[in-house]
């Protein structure tokens, strides 16, 4: 069994179906899983090999404050390093994993990776450009198979602006996905996506997998 936690900025990332929020290092069935636990499960089946069903997803830590870490909290290495640090009860995952998104910050991916250098748990920082949603975005054959339609991004994923490609995914959802909600086309995309297309459309996620098949020593 290989134990993950994944931290994100947004609730659309790690939204599955769930009545109460669980307690830190709860395992989260796989209806609690939203598109960023499904795509960070299938990179680490593509960069190291490990079955999905060998890959364990828990719930993170919660701040000093017993907050949800979201937002502009990830971007904050006070905030950040004390969640990558378990103690008590509660045994360190294998391996944690931190979603953020660029927006605009050319100089996020370094300040983060100089966060969390020497914390005692493997972990790894993911900054998108501009945001998440553009690795759901990038590949076109997915998109038309969750949503039945073939549509086409007016840029390349990373040459959208700020937002963007949250929008497009926004709009194409309210205009395609019938009473499907958004929640569901977003697990649907990230279940997928050729990962091989969107790294090549993503230099952000391409660099991602690399840093996946980098295991710390």
């Amino acid at each position: 069994m290989f134990r993950v936690v994944v931290y994100a900025e947004g609730p659309g990332e790690l939204s599955g179906s769930r009545s109460l929020q669980p307690a830190p290092g709860t395992p989260l069935t796989e209806e609690e899983l939203g598109s960023a636990h499904l795509l960070v499960r299938r990179c680490l089946e593509k960069t190291r090999g490990l079955t999905a069903d060998s890959v364990h997803f828990e719930e993170p830590l919660r701040t000093s404050r017993g907050r949800l870490a979201r937002g502009s909290l990830l971007h904050s290495r006070d905030t950040l390093r004390p969640l990558l640090f378990w103690a008590g009860p509660i045994k360190p995952p294998d391996l944690a994993i931190v979603l953020v998104d660029a927006d605009g910050d050319d100089e996020r991916q370094g300040l983060l990776d100089s966060a969390i250098e020497g914390v005692p748990v493997e972990a790894i920082v993911a900054v998108a450009i501009q945001e998440f949603e553009a690795w759901l975005v990038a590949d076109p054959d997915a998109l038309k198979a969750v949503l039945r339609q073939t549509l086409s991004l007016p840029r390349p994923p990373e040459k959208l602006s700020r937002r963007d490609a949250k929008e497009i995914l926004k709009r194409w959802c309210e205009q395609h996905a019938r009473s499907r909600d958004e929640a569901e086309i977003r697990r649907d995309l990230a279940r997928q996506c050729d990962l091989d297309t969107v790294a090549q459309k993503c230099t952000a996620f391409a660099s991602f997998l690399r840093k996946l098949q980098a295991p710390r020593s």
